[in-house]
């Protein structure tokens, strides 16, 4: 049976499993086909009320790109591995600076994911110089959306030209072993009966 592994791939395009350079392309199309540009879609077609459904769709890119970049394997650290992503992201928040790395954790990631809404201290706001602003003071967040999407597809498309180079063995090898972890050609682990 076929099914679709990315918007241009299906399970019966491969053999099993698929050599890293396919499996480098299939994350690819992944997660700008099913991710990205989805988010930038709502933005070109200015599809009223977007930001918060922009927020939802990308919000995860954070921890899977820092689990793919660690070559984490396994289930948890979450907030570890959305951290780092966050900060590879966007390196302008010092990786010390937790009170900003926080505030994306806990007032977005977990407030959309839980709660389906921010906290009350996000504001989705065009009006403000680049994807995000933090109020130390208020501990508040602000967010451009359309930005924010923006700026995620520029790293992801930098991440992705890093992938495909053959001399970036320790980058490949990461992505590789995280691949495989989340794989889909896995055997299925079943408890015995």
């Amino acid at each position: 049976m076929s099914f679709a592994i990315s918007p241009k791939h299906t399970s019966e395009q491969f053999d099993h499993p698929p050599n890293l350079d396919e499996k480098i392309e299939i994350f690819i199309a992944r997660v700008q086909g099913w991710q990205i540009q989805p988010a930038l879609d709502m933005q070109s077609h200015s599809i009223a009320h977007r930001g918060f459904a922009q927020l939802l769709i990308v919000i995860s890119f954070f921890e899977m790109v820092g689990k793919y970049r660690a070559g984490f394997i396994g289930e948890g650290r979450s907030a570890k591995y959305f951290k780092e992503g966050l900060h590879w992201t966007f390196p302008e928040i010092d990786e010390r600076d937790m009170q900003i790395l926080d505030s994306f954790y806990t007032s977005i990631r977990n407030g959309l994911y839980h709660m389906g809404l921010t906290r009350p201290n996000v504001i989705i706001i065009d009006a403000i110089p680049g994807s995000f602003g933090f109020n130390e003071e208020h501990q508040a967040l602000a967010i451009s959306p359309d930005r924010f999407v923006e700026d995620i597809n520029i790293r992801f498309c930098a991440y992705a030209e890093e992938l495909r180079n053959p001399a970036n063995t320790a980058l490949r090898d990461a992505f590789e072993k995280r691949f495989d972890d989340d794989s889909l050609w896995k055997p299925i682990k079943r408890d015995a009966a």
